[in-house]
């Protein structure tokens, strides 16, 4: 089936009446964000379509087939990009975003033998996005495990719903919704790894399994009955297996032990050249006072210089020598 031919077929499917949908996901407007559209399963993806829908009609926006490649219509072009082009990751990349970008979108997924996959994701302006403040009661499970979470509202009586859902800073995905007649709508991206029970009076409890690093978020159950709504929040973080623990702490103390070392050649050399340095100076020093040392000190050296206080004794001892003295001695007799 060709793009054109399969893109005929997905609007008589949707048509123009999007009301009632389910949303598995729902996006904050922003100038860079990405619709997430991975598919699940093991079937063959044979072509991925992307379409938005207004108030009146449905959009085409970009296609990805495997053998025909990309196509983008006109307006989407230069602000719209695939994120690769393998057939299970097909999420969307908007890069030049503006506030005509708000509505319902589609990824609809074509497969063999399974049929057509969909994921329904509603793109909201910022002000209306709110995310619940983080509690102080985290909840940790190591990758691959499992997680149960207990929400205190059962289905029946004044609940008429129980909404499961995980917030993170910009989206906010629905994992399952438990109406009052036990039916259950699973988010696309956790249909195929929660359990959980919707049977009337039953614990509005849920079992996540296969907890990744991307679980790591806030927990929300919503519960609605006449005109109310009751909303209780956890927080689940998903730490690092004791393999990748212990790869991470070795990795840490390699590194540090190498900057210890490039500390301790630093400090050496530039000891050495301190003293060094010093040595030179202390020789210099050495020198220049042995030099002058050598130096006479009176007339009588080579020296030309002399000084005020040897010149004025030379001349007192010349004057002394050449001084003739008489004395008148008695002559006395005995």
């Amino acid at each position: 089936m060709d793009p054109v031919t399969f893109l005929s077929v997905a609007f008589q499917l949707y048509g123009t009446n999007v009301e009632g949908k389910f949303v598995d996901s729902t996006v904050k407007l922003k100038e860079k964000m990405t619709l997430d559209c991975v598919y699940p399963k093991k079937a063959m993806v044979i072509q991925t379509s992307w379409l938005k829908s207004n108030t009146t009609h449905t959009k085409n926006i970009a296609v990805l087939h495997p053998d025909y490649g990309i196509h983008i219509e006109d307006n989407y072009r230069g602000r719209i990009h695939f994120k690769n082009d393998s057939r299970e990751d097909n999420s969307l990349f908007f890069i030049k975003s503006t506030l005509e970008d708000v509505g319902l979108y589609f990824c609809s997924i074509q497969t063999y033998p399974d049929g057509i996959w969909e994921k329904v994701i509603k793109v909201i302006q910022p002000d209306a996005f709110e995310v619940p403040e983080k509690q102080n009661n985290p909840v940790f499970r190591e990758p691959g495990g499992n997680v149960t979470l207990s929400c205190p509202y059962k289905i029946g009586g004044s609940v008429q719903q129980v909404v499961w859902e995980r917030i993170k800073a910009d989206r906010i995905d629905s994992i399952v919704l438990c109406n009052s007649l036990g039916q259950k709508n699973f988010g696309s991206d956790f249909e195929e790894r929660t359990l959980v029970d919707c049977a009337p009076e039953a614990s509005s409890m849920i079992v996540v399994q296969n907890i990744t690093a991307s679980d790591t978020a806030i927990y929300r159950c919503v519960a609605t009955g006449r005109n109310k709504t009751y909303a209780m929040s956890f927080i689940v973080a998903a730490t690092l297996d004791h393999q990748w623990f212990i790869k991470y702490i070795a990795g840490g103390i390699s590194a540090a032990f190498l900057l210890l070392l490039f500390l301790l050649i630093f400090c050496i050399t530039t000891a050495y050249c301190k003293k060094k340095k010093k040595k030179r100076i202390t020789q210099a020093s050495a020198k220049a006072l042995y030099s002058t040392q050598l130096q006479p000190l009176n007339s009588y050296g080579t020296s030309n210089f002399h000084g005020t206080q040897h010149t004025g004794r030379r001349r007192e001892e010349s004057s002394l020598s050449e001084t003739e003295i008489y004395v008148n001695c008695r002559n006395v007799s005995h």
